[in-house]
């Protein structure tokens, strides 16, 4: 029976991705733990969010779940 696996976070896909091998590997944890940040504010943004939206609005919106 084939595992279900599920697709890797954007942390993981970062520290996979070509390109990487020059970057010192705890800059690069440092960088993957922030995307995995952005990614989870856009995430838990994104019922307030549009395709329309001005990236002001965005910006402010970013600004104001972090405090």
């Amino acid at each position: 029976m084939a595992s279900e696996e599920s697709p890797p976070s954007p942390g993981t896909s970062l520290m996979q991705a070509p390109g990487t091998s020059g970057i010192a590997p705890q800059r690069l944890a440092h960088i993957a733990i922030e995307v995995e940040r952005l990614c989870a504010v856009v995430r838990a943004a994104g019922h307030q969010l549009s395709f329309n939206d001005e990236p002001s609005a965005f910006t402010a919106t970013l600004n104001n779940k972090a405090r």
